[in-house]
């Protein structure tokens, strides 16, 4: 896994350089550009290590350390596959959904859809994190249940549900809770239900591949 690589960089660096706490990280391009990884993946290493308390993020300033690292505190969180992985698994499968399932969506899915949209929208404005994605990972999970096979739903719930971990919840504050992201989320999500609610299958596949893009561009920058 490239984020666990990252990872291990990141703390032999901290250890071999012998930083102090207080010490300040190289910044995340240079970080990308030595370790060969994209900007998404340093992202993920980096809120793991915030996860785990070892560095902090200083607004407006970087990365710096807060604990020097070993093995008993790198166990805060789940790094079962790659961010950009997962990101594209669930794009993938969402669309298999549109191309395929699309007459599986019922009016009280496509109620409870637009539902969370509203709780989103809400609870930003409360600067309450952990509802909105609560409120993101649902929508997706409604949508997911076109499928119709348990087997693949659970799979798809189980990429979902990274959204929840501590990981994400750093990576979602660090870099996508700024009112122009969170305004082209909302947008994106309402383009996937005007989309289902039309039965227009072009413009889905085009909405959630407008919406994985966005999530990836937010993250490279």
């Amino acid at each position: 896994m490239k984020s666990r690589y990252v990872v291990e960089q990141i703390k032999n660096l901290i250890i071999s350089q012998r930083m102090k706490v207080g010490e300040k990280l190289p910044n995340e391009r240079l970080l990308a550009e030595s370790l060969g990884v994209s900007r998404i993946i340093v992202r993920e290493a980096l809120s793991y290590l915030k996860a785990c308390g070892i560095i902090e993020s200083r607004h407006g300033s970087g990365n710096y350390v807060l604990k020097i690292p070993n093995d008993s505190n790198l166990q805060n969180g789940s790094m079962e596959y790659d961010l950009d992985e997962v990101i594209a698994a669930r794009e993938l499968l969402e669309s298999t959904i549109a191309r395929m399932f699309l007459k599986n969506i019922t009016h009280d899915m496509i109620q409870d859809m637009e539902y969370m949209i509203q709780s989103m929208e809400i609870n930003f404005l409360r600067d309450d994190l952990e509802k909105v994605i609560e409120s993101d990972v649902r929508f997706h999970q409604i949508f997911s249940k076109a499928f119709g096979n348990s087997i693949v739903y659970s799979f798809l719930d189980h990429l979902t549900d990274y959204m929840k971990t501590k990981i994400w919840l750093f990576l979602k504050r660090d870099y996508l809770w700024d009112e122009e992201y969170q305004k082209r989320s909302i947008e994106n999500h309402k383009r996937i239900l005007r989309a289902i609610s039309q039965g227009n299958q072009d413009e889905l596949l085009k909405a959630i591949k407008i919406h994985y893009d966005t999530i990836r561009q937010h993250l490279e920058v």
